[in-house]
């Protein structure tokens, strides 16, 4: 943790709720009751207490005497952490999944210990800020049920397990040492009923004796207490077996659906984008998330556990083609009821569709290509719905035409768009590939649904005419918004290639002018990382230390993928392996189980925001593209 910054090793959720875990198989997050509020915690730590060790009985899980190792089940979300004592024949397992429909995390503890180990007591602490708040908490312990539950207004969290076990309730005072922390350094427990306030406290189990034991531990939530106390004794007293069955089978059915991957190389990668995509859907409201919150208190961003409509149109985009149709058609439907008066759409939202805190919300700074995204996605989708096509148009022309008339009115005379937001969110002007969205969607928008539209011809000779260099074969960032003309080199041209599709790859002097694109980018905007090179957003990057993006490098490889397709065998061959040489260093950059990040940074970490949607989106349209490729 840094600066409140809480980064996950692994993410699992269930469509309902959502999991971050740590390395040593500290609980980060529980969102509850939305995939992106509230995250609950603030910790929730398992500890080893081993008899008659001195001078440190009771060992923390993050502890450098354990050795540690984590991992998903194949082809599951279901995560298993290892830790090892590095002295004694001593090893704890935490198995963690959420059961289908359930808003409640599942933890299946495993101690074993070999002769010569001393007894063990394994122990859990819990400090939660229900509702993201710290203050004004209530603790309780319900003997019926044999839960402890927290509360803040109506949102109840409940902590139960299926075997025997003391507890001790405590409220932190600030400057001071948990109380519950120091009895559980003692092997003490003691029980108390309620607490207010600032609360934390423990759960200890009790069969130290055992060489072996197993027990399950249940965080479920509630709109009440006694409904998330009923809540986690009934999931606590299920045998853990049918909850793991039950989360393998959920994962199963949604991986037996999706198209296969044909690349066995990358099928193991390929699974756990799909099983991502689908954690960061939140089932009750259609939308999606970026990526599971990490850094609640903004100190390095502005926080990831938010829709932007932009990323959700391309991550329900890529369901749809998966197979998930259904799933992208109830997201399009979100849009309808989130669509702002003007027609545009607000920067980022609460999945529940409620406007979250944002930049660009002032009409100048407006990020255009959020709008762009969604008209030119509801009517690619249009194309995929089938018998439900129809349907579907006349119910959204109407937003369509909003969409499509919102952004007319930022295309000037001269068929340049006027100055907005990037889609970094960090400069305004306009863009190469806002200028290549606004055409894309005023384009579909008028062949799927009547929507009003301008010349497209006047759209696309301005962005030639000002926003491509001839003498330097590439596309200029933007013309800012004194007029001038920016030439910092920008990954994000490529985006007339893929999603915009503004380049007709069929026609040779378009096909050139994607090559060219993709060449400069991939040889200007490349930095070596892990395993290769990966691409920048643009020059002069200083985000993150100035690292290149994880969803940059697999767009590269997705453009690289779409050239194949239209070149010719021997330039399609020099396409693929460009690509798949993309793609094995977005591989070798993930998190420590195997989840795409958004940026690969070059300070502090490894990885940031994983599992990222739009980079888990990116892989699985390789995926799709390399098939395609492979049955030519």
């Amino acid at each position: 943790m840094l600066n409140n910054v809480h980064l996950p090793t692994a993410a699992t959720g269930n469509s309902r709720s959502l999991v971050t875990l740590g390395a040593s198989g500290e609980i980060m997050g529980f969102f509850y009751p939305h995939l992106d509020f509230a995250q609950n915690i603030r910790e929730a730590m398992p500890a080893l207490f081993l008899h008659g060790v001195t001078p440190t009985p009771m060992l923390w899980s993050f502890v450098d005497c354990l050795e540690r190792s984590q991992e998903f089940k194949p082809r599951t979300n279901i995560v298993v952490t290892e830790l090892r004592h590095r002295q004694f024949d001593l090893r704890l397992e935490l198995t963690d999944l959420l059961p289908p429909d359930e808003k409640a995390l599942i933890r299946r503890i495993v101690v074993t210990r070999g002769p010569g180990t001393p007894p063990v007591t394994f122990m859990h602490y819990f400090k939660l800020a229900v509702a993201d708040v710290t203050d004004r908490n209530a603790v309780y312990f319900f003997p019926d049920q044999k839960a402890v539950v927290q509360h803040f207004r109506e949102t109840c969290l409940a902590t139960a397990i299926d075997g025997p076990f003391t507890f001790q309730l405590g409220s932190v005072v600030p400057g001071e040492t948990s109380q519950v922390k120091l009895a559980m350094e003692r092997n003490c427990l003691e029980s108390s009923w309620q607490v207010m306030g600032n609360v934390d406290f423990a759960l200890a189990l009790e069969n130290d004796e055992q060489e072996h034991f197993e027990a399950t531990l249940v965080l479920a939530g509630g709109e009440h207490v006694h409904e998330a106390a009923d809540n986690a004794r009934r999931l606590a007293d299920i045998p853990f077996k049918i909850h793991e069955r039950l989360a393998a089978d959920r994962c199963g059915s949604i991986l037996k659906k999706a198209v296969p991957c044909q690349e066995p190389g990358l099928s193991q990668a390929y699974d756990k984008a799909i099983l991502a995509i689908h954690d960061l859907y939140d089932q009750e409201h259609s939308a999606h998330i970026a990526a599971p919150e990490f850094d609640p208190g903004y100190g390095y961003s502005g926080g990831y556990g938010y829709c932007w409509p932009r990323d959700s149109a391309v991550i329900s985009l890529t369901a749809a083609r998966l197979g998930f149709v259904s799933q992208a058609e109830d997201f399009f439907d979100w849009t309808i009821r989130t669509q702002l008066k003007d027609g545009h759409w607000f920067q980022r939202y609460w999945v529940e569709g409620s406007e979250a805190p944002s930049w660009c919300v002032q009409d100048n700074e407006l990020q255009l290509d959020q709008t762009c995204a969604i008209l030119h996605g509801a009517a690619l989708l249009a194309d995929l719905l089938g018998d439900r096509r129809a349907a579907f148009i006349d119910r959204y022309r109407p937003t369509a035409c909003r969409a499509a008339k919102a952004i007319i009115r930022h295309v000037g005379e001269d068929g340049l768009h006027r100055p907005s937001a990037d889609l970094w969110e960090c400069c305004h002007g306009s863009f190469a590939y806002t200028q290549a969205a606004v055409a894309a969607a005023l384009g579909d928008g008028a062949r799927i649904f009547d929507a009003p539209t301008v010349d497209i011809a006047l759209l696309r000779r301005a962005l030639f005419e000002r926003l491509w260099d001839a003498d330097r074969r590439c596309w200029n960032r933007r013309i800012d918004p004194n007029g001038q003309l920016d030439s910092t080199r920008d990954s994000s041209c490529l985006g007339v290639i893929e999603p915009w599709g503004l380049l007709d790859l069929t026609n040779a002097t378009d096909l050139a002018f994607a090559q060219q694109t993709v060449d400069d980018v991939c040889q200007n905007l490349a930095v070596p990382v892990k395993g290769g090179q990966a691409i920048l957003r643009f020059e002069g990057e200083s985000y993150m230390g100035g690292g290149p993006g994880c969803v940059n490098t697999l767009w590269a490889a997705l453009c690289l993928l779409r050239l194949a397709g239209a070149s010719d065998a021997q330039q399609r061959g020099q396409q693929i392996e460009r690509a798949r040489t993309l793609m094995d260093v977005a591989l070798a950059n993930t998190n420590p189980t195997g989840q795409l990040p958004e940026l690969i940074p070059n300070i502090h970490f490894d990885y940031w925001a994983a599992p990222h949607g739009w980079a888990s989106a990116l892989l699985i349209e390789c995926v799709l593209e390399l098939n395609s490729l492979s049955d030519q």
